[in-house]
């Protein structure tokens, strides 16, 4: 369900982009919603990390497992940077 030009990035894409960066093959052997309820509680920790976004990332829709913004490649990848060290 991701659209490359929706205005918000979404929970499910930011978890996409940290298993494509990452080789642990735990996150394999769990099921979706073990792996998404684990991987939603490693960015909600992760995200404090970042001193100076540019944009508000903690913006966040936990309903709608949403941030409020459209993250850019180097947001992402600043927090899946710290994601990885949670």
């Amino acid at each position: 369900m991701s659209d490359s030009t929706s205005s918000v990035t979404s929970f499910e894409e930011m978890y996409d982009f940290f298993l494509a960066g990452i080789t642990d093959d735990m996150y394999m052997e769990m099921t979706k919603e073990d792996t998404d309820a684990l991987l939603e509680e490693v960015l909600l920790a992760g995200l404090p990390h970042f001193e100076f976004p540019r944009k508000n990332i903690f913006d966040l829709d936990l309903e709608n497992k949403t941030f409020g913004d459209k993250l850019t490649q180097e947001e992402m990848m600043i927090i899946r940077q710290y994601m990885i060290s949670e």
